[in-house]
Parts: structure tokens; sequence; C-alpha cells
């Protein structure tokens, strides 16, 4: 039988995916908390030593290193949190991509083991990484071709996550679960945040992500529970511009027409 730590029940949380550009970012910030006890599945813990070497030696991290599929470790991991991140997703035009609806099949497994094992189980609360290019709300100021040839330039992509999406709107009768869907993510300083249920921004850092993720995650009552949230910075800052975009919307036009050009492509 797993149990939860009680002693940090309150004050845990469990990353996915905490290699990733956004889940590293909510590690850094986290960490700089003495009261945050962090759970990390990592599919390498010498990656995350490479990227995050104080999370080996931090007596407030524990480090499961599996993939996503193996539900004993992943039950392990989720064990006595009361938020979860899921920040593992595919960032380019993977063809037949499937990354986060696997992660949120297992991750739905994982809890229902949990909760088989002990009936008073409350499960945390699930932070989900998704886009705010996969709900039109947050275009409404955008011509519908420029966000419809977005879209299609990473559709694998989005329509991983509005799956998904869908699958984990399937379990509320028992789960609690925000989607934060930023615009478009670059490396950048934190500039700070607001969160919104009606607006995007594009860009903003991973840092702002991962704050506005935890933000949902440390809210109190129900406020953002199954609500699509997305940010913008304070004060009308905006984020550093990355070039490479053009070149990676390119890139998955191309995949979206001729997905057999995958294996070929850098």
């Amino acid at each position: 039988m797993i149990r939860s730590h009680n002693k940090n029940i309150m004050s845990a949380y469990a990353i996915l995916g905490a290699t990733g550009s956004t889940g590293s970012s909510i590690l850094q910030l986290l960490s700089a908390s003495p009261k945050a006890h962090i759970k990390l599945l990592v599919r390498s813990k010498s990656k995350l030593h490479k990227l995050f070497p104080a999370a080996i030696d931090n007596p407030n991290i524990e480090i499961f290193e599996s993939s996503i599929s193996d539900i004993s470790t992943l039950s392990k991991c989720l064990s006595g949190t009361k938020a979860a991140f899921l920040t593992v997703a595919a960032t380019t035009n993977v063809p037949g991509c499937s990354i986060s609806i696997d992660t949120a099949k297992a991750v739905v497994q994982a809890l229902k083991t949990l909760q088989e094992d002990d009936p008073n189980f409350k499960p945390p609360r699930l932070i989900v990484l998704s886009s705010a290019s996969v709900d039109d709300k947050f275009w409404d100021t955008t011509p519908a071709f420029v966000h419809n040839w977005l879209y299609t330039a990473l559709s694998d992509l989005y329509d991983d996550l509005k799956e998904a999406e869908k699958y984990l709107r399937g379990q509320q009768d028992w789960l609690n679960t925000a989607f934060i869907m930023p615009g478009g993510i670059v490396h950048d300083v934190q500039r700070g945040h607001e969160l919104s249920t009606t607006s995007q921004q594009t860009f903003v850092s991973f840092l702002d992500v991962a704050g506005a993720m935890i933000e949902v995650a440390d809210s109190e009552g129900d406020r953002w529970d199954w609500q699509n949230v997305s940010l913008v910075l304070k004060g009308g800052q905006t984020a550093k511009i990355e070039w490479w975009a053009p070149v990676l919307l390119s890139k998955g036009l191309l995949l979206h027409y001729a997905p057999w050009l995958y294996s070929y492509l850098p």
C-alpha cells in the first residue's frame, strides 16, 4: 500500500516533466521556498543534475526516475501532494503526437490506484500546461486566418492538448483541474504576470508561466477549477521576441501537409 507523508501533505507539489523548460522553471521558483516539498518525476536524473544541480542534494526534493507509463512510480510521486503540475508536452509539430493524452491517462490511472489503496485519499489539484491556441476566446481580437495559420503550424501538438483536456474534463466528478493556456513562450526573465480567462499575450517567459501555474495551484477555493486560464504581463510589459519562431512555424506547416518528412527534417 502506498501511503502519504502527512507532514508534507499541505505543502507538497509534484512536477511531471521537470527537465523541460516549463517544469524546470516551476522547480526553480518552488525551490526558493524552504517550506515547499517537491516531488519530481524525470526520465533521467543525470539530465536533471545538469540542468538543476541543486536538486540532487536538496532535502526538500524527492526524485523519481522513470517514464510516465510506470504507474507504480508515478503513484509514489503523486502521493501526498496538494498539486501536480503536468508540464509534459511536445514542442514541435510531431506527427501523431500523443504525449499529452498519454500523460493525462497515466495520471488518472495512478490517482485511481491511490484512491483504491486509501478511501480517504484526496487527489491533488492538477495544473495542466496547454496553449491559448486551443481556445478561440483568447483570439477574439486576432484575425481568424492568423489563428488558423498558427494552429495549423502546430496542429498535431494542439490536437493532442485538446484530446487531453477533453479526457480530463470527463473526470470532473472526482478531480479538480485547471488548464493553463499561455500564448507564445520564450526564455526570458520573470517580469510579473496577471491571470486572465479572456486574454493572452505573446510572448511571455517560461518563468512567468511557471509563476502563473504556481499561483493557480496555491489559490484558495475553486475559482480556477476547470477554467482555461492564460496570462498577461503586468503593466503592459513585453517579453523578448524569439526570432526562431517563423522557422518553427514553417517547419510545422510543412509537417502538417507532409508528415512523412518528419524523419528527414532537423
